[in-house]
């Protein structure tokens, strides 16, 4: 299950060396760039299978929604 928690808990993992040495709204902008729907699809679409396309890109758009909530 994708929860604002867990997406929390993902994006500020201290393990992530994206994070390093940025603020919270740059770790936030950055991950909404990558989950943003459009970019996502042109990137990840081509990697998954067509069957599991349709969960995969909801599952996308939701974690944009939550980062976005974050902000």
């Amino acid at each position: 299950e994708i929860t604002l928690e867990r997406v929390h808990e993902f994006v500020f993992h201290p393990s992530r060396h994206t994070i390093v040495e940025k603020t919270r709204k740059e770790v936030l902008k950055t991950e909404l760039l990558r989950w943003h729907p459009d970019k996502f699809d042109a990137l990840i679409h081509r990697k998954v299978r067509s069957e599991d396309w349709g969960r995969t890109k909801e599952a996308a758009g939701l974690v944009a929604r939550w980062i976005t909530r974050l902000m």
